[in-house]
């Protein structure tokens, strides 16, 4: 039962976070993530200024990492969500 709580809050912060994200896009008039910095881990679009969640290219998915301070490509974890169905989607290898 607390495992879910954890889960749904958890859920919920990843949505109000690329929700903020993408609201800051559109008002940059829709040019800017986070001042066009890429993540040096992944390679990848950051969507905030810390570079804790990234944009998945050619898609509407955005990942909040789940161990933000992982150096290595390999062992860096995702939460993805889409934004335009709000579903969750892959996250990347």
């Amino acid at each position: 039962m607390p495992a879910t709580i954890i889960r749904l809050v958890a859920t919920a912060g990843l949505f109000a976070v690329c929700a903020a994200g993408a609201a800051r896009a559109q008002d940059a008039g829709g040019a800017a993530y986070a001042g066009d910095a890429y993540d040096p881990v992944s390679g990848y679009r950051c969507v905030t200024p810390f570079c804790d969640t990234v944009a998945l290219p050619g898609t509407s998915c955005l990942c909040q990492k789940l161990n933000p301070n992982e150096t290595r490509r390999e062992n860096v974890r995702y939460a993805c969500t889409d934004m335009k169905s709000r579903q969750q989607c892959d996250a990347p290898r």
